[in-house]
């Protein structure tokens, strides 16, 4: 039979040394602000502390805990790496407490507890639309918060518990980040796409070696569909062509393809389901070079809020062509 909640939280706090247990809220916070600052001056002034005795509060604490946490020397203060881990868990901590506020305002709204959800560009018109649609009106709906980024900015605040869920292609980045993955649809048709003016609108079937000839808008250095598109070049024998900006935005790719007869990648799906769907030209220059699976990713324990979105999420990429499920 499965342990209770109380019986496993009982637990776990069984399992704390006593000096974990001593630590306050303030403590945490002080131990993130001198990570952070790695000064005792700085962190003192910040932290409405004196010097003294911030010097005498880390002692306490290394001593309770038998580790050093901070390297202090003349010039600088640096977390060990007995503090770092610690700093880390600390900022969970907070970060989760920091979600209490909010929480409470939205059940007295009369809503359910909010859920933060990371998308990345292009995947929130095509799923959270359908998903609000989705949920059932005889209870509290649940509050998303939204933030749409790129996927190395997403999977950090995701690791920090500052999202809940992350809405993402399932490539070996996302998978080998060490959270849970749920597959949701299958995206399979990424294409080139240009303003309706664009020279390759007038051929009946442009090259690779075509689309090389003008400049284009690509995802920044670092981001999983900028090494796609290099690899998708590469593939093809072309070099890289000129790229005119980074970016992610479907919005401000479509607006300046209306102006200069740039190229960029987009999900199709994504277009059809945009404001810029009679706006843009699909050139039909297939992508190949991608992960198609569309799908989730959340840490351990998810709030009985973010399960139940996960359910809708789940229950609304049924309906889509391509269901992953």
């Amino acid at each position: 039979m499965a342990d209770s909640a109380a019986e496993v939280s009982a637990r776990i706090q069984q399992q704390l040394p006593q000096a974990l247990r001593k630590l306050r809220v303030r403590d945490l916070e002080l131990l993130c602000l001198l990570a952070r600052t790695r000064s005792f001056a700085r962190t003192a002034e910040s932290g409405a502390i004196t010097q003294p005795a911030l010097s005498k509060w880390l002692r306490e604490i290394e001593a309770s805990l038998d580790v050093p946490l901070f390297e202090r020397t003349t010039r600088r203060v640096a977390p060990t790496l007995f503090g770092e881990a610690l700093v880390e868990r600390a900022k969970r901590v907070l970060n989760d407490l920091a979600g209490v506020a909010p929480a409470m305002q939205a059940l007295r709204d009369g809503l359910g507890q909010p859920v933060t959800v990371g998308v990345l560009h292009g995947m929130a018109s095509v799923l959270i639309p359908n998903v609000l649609a989705g949920m059932k009106r005889d209870g509290p709906l649940p509050r998303i918060n939204l933030c749409i980024d790129t996927l190395e900015r997403l999977l950090p605040r995701l690791h920090w518990r500052e999202i809940d869920l992350l809405v993402c292609r399932l490539d070996a980045n996302a998978l080998n980040a060490g959270f849970d993955a749920v597959p949701l649809y299958n995206d399979d048709d990424v294409y080139v796409f240009g303003g309706p003016q664009h020279p390759l609108a007038r051929e009946a079937a442009p090259k690779w070696s075509h689309a090389a000839r003008y400049p284009w808008i690509v995802a920044p250095r670092g981001a999983p569909m900028r090494s796609a598109i290099e690899a998708e070049f590469a593939h093809h024998g072309l070099a890289m062509p000129t790229v005119i900006m980074e970016s992610t935005s479907l919005m401000t790719n479509a607006a300046a393809a209306r102006m200069l007869p740039c190229l960029f990648l987009s999900s199709k799906l994504a277009v059809q389901r945009s404001p810029y769907s009679n706006a843009l030209h699909n050139v039909g220059l297939r992508f190949t070079h991608f992960e198609r699976t569309v799908g989730l990713l959340h840490g351990p324990s998810p709030t009985t809020a973010t399960v139940a979105l996960i359910d809708v999420m789940r229950e609304v990429a049924r309906t889509f062509p391509s269901s992953a499920s």
